[in-house]
């Protein structure tokens, strides 16, 4: 009897350590909370600056999902910031596009970017940012096809000391006159990685 109990002690001791293993491992794991991802709450939760708007269409380009995406034109952006501790891991997404009637064209790209601010030292950028740029010319990372959505995959990216806040924008860049058109997009996401042991 009593070998029987210590037997079943051992197995309660060995589920709970398990759990706590398992609950450990996924502490930070998850979707980050990113306000109006996939903006159809307006311009809500997103600093700007620039030449951009919201459509519910462009040319022949429709939401990803929803009823709202966003578009930029020449120099412009959408940022958002967000808390991080050194070491926090996260994996970014977005949907972009360009419409064949007003597409990317000369030296103009889009881009999704994560920059590292020190928020306690006049926000200045610390750290390497991460980035993903896009054309329909195969100039940059990633190629579009006019009027279809592309996801945008950042690699794995990882706080650095003396990161108090990561910002995450979208944005369109050309350097002289000749480039222009639209950088459209949608569905961003955040997802944050179980912390390292």
């Amino acid at each position: 009897m009593k070998s029987r109990n210590r037997l079943l002690i051992i197995d309660v001791l060995i589920a709970v350590s398990m759990l706590a293993v398992l609950a450990v491992s996924a502490r930070g794991a998850g979707p980050v909370a990113f306000e109006n991802a996939s903006f159809e709450q307006g311009d809500q939760g997103w600093a700007t600056w620039g030449d951009g708007d919201l459509r519910e269409a462009y040319h022949a380009v429709l939401p990803k999902d929803g009823a709202s995406m966003l578009r930029l034109w020449k120099r412009s952006g959408w940022y958002q910031d967000m808390p991080v501790s050194k070491g926090d891991r996260f994996l970014v997404t977005a949907f972009v596009a360009t419409a064949s009637k007003d597409a990317l064209h000369g030296d103009a790209y889009g881009e999704v970017k994560v920059e590292w601010r020190n928020k306690t030292e006049g926000d200045n950028e610390t750290g390497s940012p991460a980035s993903v740029k896009f054309d329909l010319v195969g100039k940059h990372d990633v190629t579009l096809t006019a009027d279809q959505w592309k996801r945008i995959d950042l690699p794995e990216i990882k706080a650095p000391a003396g990161a108090t806040h990561a910002r995450v924008l979208l944005t369109m860049w050309c350097t002289d006159e000749k480039g222009g058109g639209c950088a459209l997009f949608d569905q961003v996401s955040i997802v944050a990685l179980p912390a390292m042991p």
